[in-house]
């Protein structure tokens, strides 16, 4: 497991959550969607439906990194990159008791 130091933040190429667990409490309606997460994907034309779409077809191959929280370098999110109809996407998750869909933005 490589980890890269970016001041507090560390970084690793390797999922820290696992993306069938994530699927899994979805399905089960075990998940959250931020505020911030929903406001950019309805500016997208993304609603609830469309970003639950879109996460439960991630793969293993779209992960971009997994990084630590910037308040708490104990707290991890996996970064995703998705390409959807000339839309390039940016999808961070992380589990706590649920799923949680941080970021759903386009990819600057």
């Amino acid at each position: 497991m490589l980890f890269v130091a970016k001041g507090l933040i560390l970084e690793k190429r390797i999922a820290h959550y696992s993306l069938d667990l994530i699927k899994t409490l979805i399905k089960e309606e075990n998940y959250r969607i931020t505020g911030s997460a929903f406001r950019d994907a309805m500016a997208l034309g993304f609603d609830e439906e469309g970003i639950l779409k879109i996460v439960l077809g991630l793969s293993s191959k779209k992960l971009h990194k997994s990084m630590t929280m910037y308040y708490d370098n104990k707290l991890w999110q996996d970064v995703y990159y998705v390409t959807l109809q000339e839309k390039k996407l940016y999808v961070k998750l992380q589990i706590n008791d649920n799923a949680i869909i941080i970021s759903f933005k386009e990819r600057t």
